[in-house]
């Protein structure tokens, strides 16, 4: 952010927003000091995000592809199952998903974080919900959580369900 601030902050009357703000703060880098660092300094920025990326996705791939695994085996009590065509599966619904948002415009980093951001909150509502409920039900009674964790889970879950019930409720308002 300071570097961004430094480089960029009121340069520009229209400084761009999105993935444009990264390639400008390039270009001001390449004019304030070496052209070359400008470019060093985009293919850096190319480089982490496609990294994030990448391990993003196969962090999620893996994490769905052994839950779904998990699950069919517990269903059909076989034990072989092909993990790495679940994994191949998963992985490839997320890459179509994201081709299909930009072929649908939607590209702005902004509403796409927020997206994401919401997405996140309704899964980690129903995470904490489960979880609890779990506790409760699985647990023998000496090993479930205390009163004061309960509470802290319980506030948890209010606040995730304040947070997103308020952002889904301005974006259908809008």
């Amino acid at each position: 952010m300071i570097l961004s601030y430094s480089t960029t902050f009121g340069l520009h009357a229209n400084n761009a927003q999105g993935i444009l703000f990264v390639i400008n703060e390039g270009l001001t880098i390449g004019q304030l000091v070496v052209p070359k660092l400008g470019v060093i300094f985009l293919l850096a920025v190319a480089a982490m995000l496609f990294q994030t990326q990448l391990g993003i996705l196969d962090s999620t791939s893996r994490i769905m592809a052994e839950n779904y695994a998990l699950k069919k085996i517990e269903k059909t009590h076989n034990s072989r199952v092909h993990l790495s065509k679940i994994y191949f599966i998963f992985l490839w619904s997320q890459i179509v998903f994201g081709i299909i948002l930009f072929l649908f415009k939607i590209t702005e980093p902004r509403s796409l974080i927020v997206a994401g951001a919401v997405i996140n909150a309704v899964a980690m509502t129903i995470h904490i919900a489960l979880v609890s409920w779990l506790n409760y039900r699985a647990l023998p009674k000496f090993y479930q959580p205390k009163v004061w964790r309960r509470l802290v889970l319980g506030l948890i879950f209010l606040c995730f369900v304040g947070f997103s019930g308020y952002t889904l409720l301005n974006l259908i308002l809008k």
